[in-house]
């Protein structure tokens, strides 16, 4: 069965207000085997952690994930601006070391190509030293905006280390479709983070709808069971499911959790009952 081949990740948007090490916690009850968590956020005018925050923040997360035996995939998220200064990112690299992660995420909001490459292989340099990589997230409305400008920073920079974030979403919102997993290496692909929703959106909500807004599994029209047939080989999964809407109605971080992984094994259930 699918669910029992591919380890599951719980990502941090999911549960977004909630701290790192409540995400691990709530990982572990609802049955997931690994948590990204969000040391850095890549939104304008996001307050981030001090350094005595960061430390404070891995402490937890460390205990937690021990006690637990859930384990941190991935860190997020890093951002190549304009005015992106690598040296002030050191301590987010430092705290993903500690807490085991293999890699740091990285979405670029930096539309002069040559800069953001220098920024990227800079940071990338970094992060190898520490024995992490890094994960390029494409968005639409970012400055890597689809699956192939993507990979043309990766080839670009000659980075082996380095890999692609594939989130759905973001994958049909850019205009691709299942195809493109198996147009890619599939040693460039780190994870494929799952979501649902309307098959198309308009340009206005598409930040709104992938940072706050998006349906479980099942409850949209994205083509997931070709997603899932033409996906590489034990590339992980995550599920990236953030429900402000249920949020407000009370749901708890917790119970929407909850409701990810039981959409996800709905769907796989569906999935070898249609012999897929």
């Amino acid at each position: 069965m699918i669910a029992d081949k591919v380890p599951l990740t719980l990502a941090h948007l999911t549960v977004q207000e909630v701290p790192p090490e409540d995400a691990i916690a709530i990982a572990a009850e609802t049955g997931f085997q690994y948590a990204s968590i969000r040391l850095h956020s890549p939104r304008p005018g996001a307050e981030n952690l001090s350094t005595r925050e960061l430390d404070e923040a891995v402490q937890k997360a460390l205990l937690v994930s021990r006690e637990s035996g859930v384990l941190v995939l991935s860190i997020e998220a890093l951002v190549l601006a304009p005015d992106t200064d690598i040296v002030t990112y050191m301590p987010i690299l430092g705290a993903a070391a500690k807490l085991g992660a293999r890699c740091v995420l990285v979405v670029a909001f930096d539309n002069v190509h040559s800069r953001m490459l220098d920024n990227f292989g800079a940071l990338s340099a970094s992060a190898s030293r520490l024995g992490l990589g890094l994960e390029i997230e494409f968005m639409v409305f970012s400055g890597i905006k689809d699956l192939q400008d993507a990979v043309q920073v990766l080839t670009e920079a000659g980075s082996p280390n380095d890999k692609i974030v594939v989130d759905v979403l973001h994958l049909l919102r850019s205009g691709g479709g299942p195809g493109d997993l198996q147009r890619v290496p599939a040693a460039m692909i780190s994870q494929i983070q799952l979501s649902d929703g309307p098959r198309h959106a308009s340009p206005e909500c598409l930040v709104k709808e992938a940072r706050f807004d998006r349906m479980f599994i099942g409850e949209g029209e994205f083509p997931l069971a070709e997603i899932m047939s033409r996906r590489p080989p034990a590339v992980p999964l995550a599920l990236e499911i953030p429900a402000e809407r249920l949020r407000l109605q009370g749901i708890s971080a917790q119970e929407r959790a909850l409701r990810a992984r039981r959409s996800f094994e709905t769907f796989v259930e569906h999935l070898s009952s249609d012999g897929a």
